[in-house]
């Protein structure tokens, strides 16, 4: 094995960081482990975590690391062991360009999603499985409205929102209290009024209607409209932290998008300043859910 070979086999390049490369190298090694795989119900051994180690320790070698052994492999994320149900880990990663793996289950228990090592598809697709086990042990009959609301408040027992924003935001500016954070969001443009709503770089007031992000220009009062975001974990991440009074949000009105997804739609310039000391807290919706039962 070269060192070509080495990070075509970690789905990874020469320009990711010694930090990237460990994680491509754990989650990998997770899927292809014969202990984890005997965790998974399969007894084979085709060799691949050899491959996987071999490669990282290559790798490694190469960049003039000092290697290390093999860790344990356990899921790394935070549990909230007051969630109501455990979920499932999924993953899914490519070891050549063109070579995807099968989706795979790597772990089950009561998780934190960390966007560092869950992709939130999978993340949001592993808390739909466990809404609907929940739901069909408890109910003999229930509608597709209960089914998501037990779903979205599963959702927010497994997403810690500050730690999120810190991994998913863009990070512009840092201080000794606090740091800031930048996202983008989009509020839809009713026709005819491009001319009265828009004017670029008016400081928007962004507050939460009915589990909602709303939007308001804070120099006329116009009301803007309901915002969204291209990344559907930011539903999740930003709209709790619209209710923290620790975090101060500010936004501006930057352009109009006039193609693509979000077009007819005015791009929002969205500033989060979050505390470096402040901590989510793990929450419990055990009476909500069980009271959406009925």
């Amino acid at each position: 094995m070269d060192i070509n070979e080495a990070y075509r086999i970690l789905g990874a390049s020469r320009s990711d960081d010694e930090n990237t490369i460990k994680k491509k190298y754990k989650r990998l090694l997770f899927v292809h482990h014969p202990d984890a795989k005997r965790h998974r119900g399969d007894t084979s051994d085709d060799g691949m975590a050899a491959r996987i180690i071999e490669a990282y320790r290559l790798i490694r070698k190469g960049e003039g690391i000092e290697a290390e052994q093999p860790e344990t492999y356990e899921w790394e994320a935070v549990v909230n062991e007051k969630a109501y149900s455990d979920r499932a880990i999924y993953v899914q990663y490519k070891i050549y360009d063109d070579e995807e793996l099968p989706l795979s289950k790597a772990a089950k228990g009561k998780y934190v999603w960390d966007p560092d090592l869950e992709d939130f598809p999978l993340f949001a697709k592993s808390v739909l499985e466990a809404a609907r086990d929940v739901v069909s042990d408890n109910c003999s009959n229930f509608s597709q409205s209960a089914l998501m609301e037990i779903f979205h408040l599963m959702m927010q027992e497994y997403v810690f929102p500050a730690d999120s924003a810190r991994k998913l935001g863009k990070l512009t500016k840092t201080d000794r209290r606090t740091k800031d954070f930048e996202f983008t969001g989009y509020v839809k443009i009713k026709p005819g009024n491009k001319g009265e709503i828009f004017h670029e770089g008016e400081p928007v007031d962004i507050y939460l209607s009915d589990n909602r992000a709303m939007a308001q220009n804070l120099v006329t009062g116009t009301f803007l409209g309901d915002i969204s975001f291209d990344d559907d974990s930011l539903y999740y991440v930003i709209l709790p932290l619209l209710e923290e009074p620790e975090v101060k949000i500010t936004a501006k009105m930057q352009k109009i998008v006039k193609t693509g997804r979000n077009k007819n739609s005015i791009m929002l310039n969205i500033r989060l300043t979050i505390p470096n000391e402040l901590k989510d807290m793990k929450v419990s919706y055990k009476d909500q859910i069980q009271k959406a039962f009925n």
